[in-house]
């Protein structure tokens, strides 16, 4: 199944040491609510984007849009917390 939007990541706003490709992920009932079913691919593209981007030098804070072919844009962002991340969006932190 492709997305049916586009998903963005932004520009960090520091450097860091975080890695992204640990295996315990969690997902906001917020953001599961707001994605429906692309929810599960919308946050592995995301997390897929900041791996390509920042390999290296990812920031714990994570922010993107999700631009739907209307034009609607909504915001999210993924928080690295040592040993997992969150997927939320912002008015959920």
């Amino acid at each position: 199944m492709s997305l049916c939007g586009k998903v963005l990541l932004n520009e960090q706003e520091d450097t860091g040491d975080y890695d992204f490709s640990i295996s315990e992920k969690y997902m906001t009932t917020g953001f599961q609510n707001t994605f429906g079913e692309e929810a599960v691919q919308i946050a592995f593209t995301a997390v897929s984007l900041i791996m390509e981007t920042y390999p290296d030098n990812a920031d714990y804070l994570q922010t993107f849009q999700y631009i739907y072919p209307d034009g609607e844009v909504i915001d999210f962002w993924i928080i690295h917390d040592q040993s997992y991340y969150t997927v939320l969006l912002p008015e959920e932190y």
